[in-house]
């Protein structure tokens, strides 16, 4: 699907077709998650016989952040491009707004005067201006973050449905007098997968343990670097794998180096064709939050992680909803500060393990992936057409 661009097929699915415009920073083919997320919901209310129509600005979810230095004026830029692309097309009967950039949901209230009070679905992967002021981009209780937070809660009690991605959301958002739906992201479709998952290379006799995706400031990395520092300091065979990109990262690898690590390794982003294939080869994948953005955001990356039946160790707010979950499940869960703790985590996972962890049957964790996949894209697409 081409942003900004209508797609009609006929269905005998749907006998009241709706026209519905997904409006969101980022659309496919772009590689963020978001845009993965909202391409596969409109591609099934295509396949059930509504038009589509998808309006992005055209960013690069992994290009630069800024626009002459700024962050606010590049997605200031961007809110006026989807402004006037939105209300430009022609005349839809559905928006589904996303959350990048921050104010978009008011510019698609907004755009809705054009579309005759087309109904409005609010699908929140942050909140702002909470997650701003969880880390430091706008100072509470200052003017700017009263009057955005009012802006957004007017918003959030003008549509017609919002969804969101676990209970601390759910519960800020009922904060501002409007009540949501729950639904974490699903993980991503299976691509390039074979039956076989590959060995282990150069991790014979070294246990991984593997941060994979982006590292932006609302992730907590000092931690991991920390504990890695610790477990060199045994002896023990243990490496940290950085797998990604993201504004931390240049920050991380200068501290990694501060603390003269030789088991840290860098790597970039892993093409989706053997993403998964990436993940199973490591003994133990991370998951990490800043406490003070719980219910802002949720780390995209635990929706795989957590079907390939690898040890996940989760640095963040430990009695949040994600936190809740996980160490429900039986994973690692730590505070951001507690190194100490996560190295001997660590060490009793290994040796519990006896060595490293068995590799899981490559056709249960497709068959469960995707079932979980098309599960949470059936149940998002039924949101948008009651």
């Amino acid at each position: 699907m081409i942003p900004g661009t209508k797609h009609e097929k006929q269905s005998t699915k749907n006998k009241n077709p709706s026209r519905v415009l997904f409006l969101n920073q980022f659309v496919p083919p772009d590689p963020a998650p978001t845009a993965r997320l909202l391409g596969e919901v409109a591609d099934e209310l295509e396949r059930r016989g509504h038009e589509i129509v998808l309006i992005g600005d055209g960013a690069d979810y992994r290009g630069p952040k800024t626009l002459f230095g700024s962050r606010a004026l590049r997605e200031a830029l961007s809110l006026l491009r989807l402004f006037f692309r939105a209300i430009t097309v022609r005349r839809v009967d559905v928006i589904v707004c996303l959350t990048s950039p921050p104010l978009v949901p008011v510019v698609a209230r907004l755009a809705r005067l054009r579309h005759g009070g087309a109904r409005l679905v609010h699908w929140a992967m942050d909140l702002y201006p909470e997650v701003a002021v969880a880390l430091g981009e706008v100072r509470e209780g200052s003017i700017l973050h009263r009057l955005t937070a009012s802006i957004m809660g007017g918003t959030y009690r003008a549509c017609d449905g919002i969804i969101v991605l676990d209970e601390d959301m759910a519960t800020l958002i009922r904060g501002h007098g409007a009540e949501s739906e729950v639904l974490a992201p699903w993980p991503p479709a299976w691509q390039g997968e074979g039956d076989d998952w590959p060995l282990r290379e150069g991790c014979e006799h070294a246990f991984t343990w593997l941060y994979s995706g982006n590292l932006g400031r609302a992730h907590e990395w000092k931690t991991l670097l920390d504990a890695q520092r610790l477990l060199e300091k045994t002896g023990l065979a243990v490496d940290l794998v950085f797998q990604g990109g993201g504004t931390e990262r240049e920050a991380a690898v200068a501290y990694a180096s501060s603390l003269g690590l030789t088991r840290c390794r860098w790597q970039p982003y892993a093409e989706a064709a053997v993403l998964v294939r990436s993940l199973i080869a490591a003994d133990c994948l991370i998951a990490t939050q800043r406490p003070e953005t719980s219910g802002c955001l949720w780390p995209s990356k635990l929706a795989l992680a957590m079907q390939l039946e690898r040890p996940l160790v989760w640095v963040g707010a430990t009695d949040g909803a994600v936190g809740r979950m996980l160490r429900g499940k039986g994973h690692l869960c730590f505070d951001p500060g507690d190194a100490a703790g996560l190295a001997a985590g660590l060490k009793d996972l290994l040796a519990n393990a006896g060595g490293l962890p068995p590799l899981p049957d490559p056709a249960l964790v497709r068959e469960r992936v995707e079932s979980l996949r098309r599960a949470g894209i059936a149940q998002m697409a039924d949101w948008v057409e009651h």
